[in-house]
């Protein structure tokens, strides 16, 4: 029979069509089998003696400052346990003298009789799991393991080791609390660690692994293995130096007027990034100033009289065609608002009458109230607008957490039961800063936006986040508003600030300052929440104030804005003049010193290395340093927590187990720099670096003898 050449084109064709499908739909099979059915299996195993699901620990993201220098970083420390089960009891009565001679070297918290006492206990115990140290650094712990007992082996030991990561901040206490903590099983997180942490905390990975002789555990290649993912760098906007600069004057204007906190806030102008912040709080405990709590961003408090210049800000957007020589009548004595009478500290005006420029120099309440008034009584809702224009009503929103929310009345708001919270003393009380609650970073921002000429600019604190050396994530500058006023009212405004520090309430402190400086100084009443304003401190005898001085330098080409905000000042002075302006004035001066009146190299001059030699590496992140290339080795025949990788001009890769010798400095060259901090503190050897990326140069030779308190300098470069 003759079969048609068409039909039979079109049953191959069917063939063909119905071959595939069976095809596909047994490689979806498969997929649905080893995603539920193999898993499953997989999992059981796990939970078997023989196979076990191991996770790899993701190494926590770096926090770098803005020059280049490490400020938080991740090192291990372990917790040694001692089974007391595992070593034969007459080997161990004979030799546990020579261990606690040991001992008590290492760890000299205890003598060798006391360690002999303290593991006494433990024998007379028996115990699986006896405690003998917590918190040993590696190289400690590496030492430990060379004592007599503890040097039999991995089984005959008796050790139990169990490892953690502790994060450690090269600089100490240098800016801690805005670098912050992150608990991911307290879930407690502050600061940049917190704002930041999806970036820094990476991703854990997952490894099946199977038993092999003598208890080692080889890797099992299945789909189900996750590598782990390590976390982004974070680079902030804190130069260290400033940093340094700001805590130190901070300190020193606390101590001098026994005070009860403070804060102090470096920001650059242009950009609005904040270069240095401290916060310290006295602990009467021990004595001395702590950062305890985010004074910048969590305390609201009412500022007194640097608050007039936002109360200046409202007017002359008013009425643009104020002058500062326009005369203001404030009279001899009190004034009366209401029911209350106003005050000046000091009388300056010839018969009752000053200029708009004198009402800030001087730091007028009754001339700043005159002015507000006249312009707002009839509609204080204006006023009230004009502040919640320069956005002082609203939280900034920095990511940090805990900024406190500022409190701005407004005429049309009323309390819970109806009862309205304006008062008809509200207006001329708010001018001059009472009755209104902000945070110093909200005061900086605002006397910042007149030193740029009148942008507003968001305060931040991270500048980009590096993956490696590649920026995944970079913060521009940000413009909250371009023009808080108009630049002839900027003018006016710089104006005065300029004549508080050369004629006005700041005359004093500013004399002979090498820099020059525009500002105004705020004195404000505390109020305590029990006695009110009329509080008065115990052995004092005097009402206590929180003082505060604002303001930027150079004032002629601003480059810094900065506050210093001290609250309970309990010394002889209590004025802001004399309090908050020395501090302000000892920032002013040393920033100019090393930032301003020097030449500056913003470039670091660091050219790429190329490596020529092997390169170490942390045993479990060897193929993250390979970037994924595919090969085959024996994971489970290295046993050290170190390998060298190296590529010959060939193209191999050859991963090596490090042998590294105890007391002698490393070669450290190539390394990423978390490794290379996390090998060189664990033996022992200070750290301090410059620069970004690996490591190009080591101050110390690699072979050197490794000697009590060795310092090592890390110059760092970009791959």
């Amino acid at each position: 029979m003759k079969i048609d050449p068409k039909s039979d084109t079109l049953l191959k064709t069917y063939l063909v069509y119905i071959l595939m499908l069976i095809v596909g739909v047994a490689i979806i099979a498969k997929i649905i089998v080893v995603q539920t059915k193999d898993n499953k299996d997989l999992m059981e195993k796990a939970e078997q003696r023989e196979y076990r699901v191991r996770t790899l620990e993701a190494s926590r993201g770096n926090i770098f400052s803005s020059d280049g220098q490490l400020m938080a970083t991740s090192i291990p420390l372990y917790d040694v346990f001692f089974d007391y089960h595992s070593v034969d009891s007459v080997f161990l009565l004979n030799n546990i003298d020579s261990l606690c001679q040991q001992m008590a070297q290492l760890l000299p918290k205890r003598n060798a009789a006391q360690w002999k006492a303290f593991f006494g206990e433990g024998i007379a115990k028996r115990n699986y799991h006896y405690k003998i140290a917590l918190n040993i650094t590696q190289a400690e712990l590496r030492q430990m393991q060379t004592f007599v007992i503890f040097n039999r082996g991995l089984y005959k030991n008796g050790l139990i080791i169990e490892k953690k990561i502790r994060r450690e901040h090269p600089y100490k206490e240098l800016a801690s609390l805005m670098l912050g903590m992150a608990n991911e099983q307290k879930g407690y997180y502050f600061g940049l660690e917190g704002a930041y942490n999806d970036y820094l905390k990476g991703q854990d990975g997952h490894q099946l692994v199977r038993r092999i002789h003598h208890g080692d555990w080889m890797p099992v290649d299945t789909e189900d293995n996750t590598e782990a993912k390590n976390g982004d760098d974070v680079i902030t906007t804190f130069d260290i130096k400033l940093q340094d600069i700001v805590e130190s004057a901070l300190n020193n204007t606390l101590t001098t007027n026994k005070a009860e906190q403070g804060c102090a806030i470096l920001m650059d102008v242009e950009t609005g990034y904040v270069k240095a912040l401290a916060n310290l709080r006295l602990n009467h405990e021990t004595g001395k100033y702590e950062e305890g709590y985010n004074v910048a961003l969590a305390e609201r408090y009412e500022p007194g009289s640097v608050f007039k210049i936002a109360s200046m800000v409202v007017l002359l957007n008013h009425n643009e065609n104020l002058k500062l020589t326009d005369l203001v009548n404030i009279g001899t004595g009190p004034i009366k608002f209401s029911n209350r009478v106003m005050k000046d500290d000091h009388s300056f005006a010839k018969g009752g009458i000053c200029t708009v420029q004198e009402v800030i120099e001087q730091s007028s309440n009754k001339g700043t109230a005159v002015l507000i008034t006249k312009a707002f009584a009839a509609h204080p809702e204006k006023y009230v607008d004009g502040l919640y224009a320069l956005g002082l009503n609203k939280k900034i929103g920095t990511g940090i957490a805990g900024e406190a929310q500022p409190v701005i009345k407004h005429p049309s708001d009323k309390t819970k039961d109806g009862r309205k919270l304006w008062s008809n003393v509200s207006l001329p009380w708010m001018s001059i800063g009472y009755e209104v609650n902000v945070t110093p970073m909200q005061l900086v921002m605002l006397y910042n936006a007149i030193a740029n000429g009148g942008r507003l600019m968001k305060p931040q604190f991270v500048t980009e986040i590096r993956r490696g050396n590649q920026t995944i994530q970079k913060y521009d500058p940000v413009v909250l508003n371009e023009h808080i006023a108009s630049p002839e009212s900027i003018e006016k405004l710089q104006t005065m600030l300029e004549g508080v520090a050369i004629r006005g309430t700041a005359k004093r402190q500013f004399q002979g300052c090498v820099v020059s400086v525009a500002g105004k100084t705020g004195t404000a009443q505390y109020y305590d929440r029990v006695q009110g304003y009329a509080y008065h401190e115990p052995g004092i005898g005097r009402k206590l104030y929180n003082t505060t001085f604002v303001g930027y330098f150079p004032a002629d080409k601003p480059r810094y804005s900065c506050i210093v905000m001290v609250s309970r000042a309990r010394g002889a002075k209590w004025a802001a003049g004399g309090v908050s302006a020395p501090g302000f004035r000892e920032i002013a001066e040393k920033v100019y010193a090393t930032r301003i009146g020097i030449q500056e190299d913003d470039t670091l001059g660091i050219g790429t290395r190329t490596a020529t030699q092997p390169v170490l590496v942390r045993h479990d992140k060897e193929t993250q340093y390979l970037n994924g290339i595919e090969r085959t080795y024996n994971d489970f025949a290295i046993n050290g927590e170190w390998v060298t990788v190296e590529s010959t001009e060939t193209g191999e890769t050859h991963i090596r187990e490090a042998k590294l010798k105890p007391n002698v400095v490393p070669n450290v060259v190539g390394m990423d720099i978390t490794d290379a901090v996390y090998l060189l503190e664990n033996m022992g050897i200070r750290t301090n670096f410059s620069g970004q990326g690996t490591v190009k140069e080591q101050s110390l030779h690699a072979g050197d003898t490794v000697r009590t308190n060795s310092t090592i300098h890390l110059t760092l470069a970009k791959k």
